[in-house]
């Protein structure tokens, strides 16, 4: 195809593409469309040996990774933990967050305490019994 830009003419070849239907069948606006792609075309990966953390590899031509013959992984043994200062930490956490319910559970309840003695004074009856029935649910 013959093409010109800003008055210099040249040739266009667009690549062309194998282009390939799929087996899945849609519909658009009421027709029937069969979906198609375009073909693979396999790239040549690099054929390398690499060395990652330490440990050497091999990676083929088709992309895969293969061990370096005749190394062998060596199994390192996992690092011990000190488990005491682990369960005290624990227990120490455990400890705060039931201080820190128990603390909550007491703020709650000041408030509560508040609320019903304001209402008692007002003399509003229906506050006061919504407030009796919080309480009960509280100790409960």
């Amino acid at each position: 195809m013959r093409l010109t830009y800003r008055g210099v003419a040249y040739d266009y070849n667009p690549p062309s593409l194998e282009m390939s239907e799929s087996e899945i069948l849609g519909q658009y606006r009421g027709r029937s469309h069969r979906f198609s792609y375009v073909r693979h075309v396999p790239f040549p990966q690099p054929v390398a040996d690499l060395k990652y953390r330490g440990i050497a590899y091999h990676t083929n031509s088709n992309g895969q990774v293969e061990a370096m013959p005749g190394q062998v992984k060596e199994a390192r043994p996992a690092p011990q933990k000190a488990a005491r200062p682990a369960n005290a930490m624990v227990e120490a956490r455990r400890q705060l967050l039931t201080e820190a319910a128990q603390s909550h559970r007491d703020s709650i309840q000041r408030s509560l305490e508040h609320r019903l003695a304001v209402a008692r004074a007002q003399g509003n009856e229906p506050l006061i019994q919504q407030l009796e029935a919080e309480k009960h649910q509280l100790v409960a």
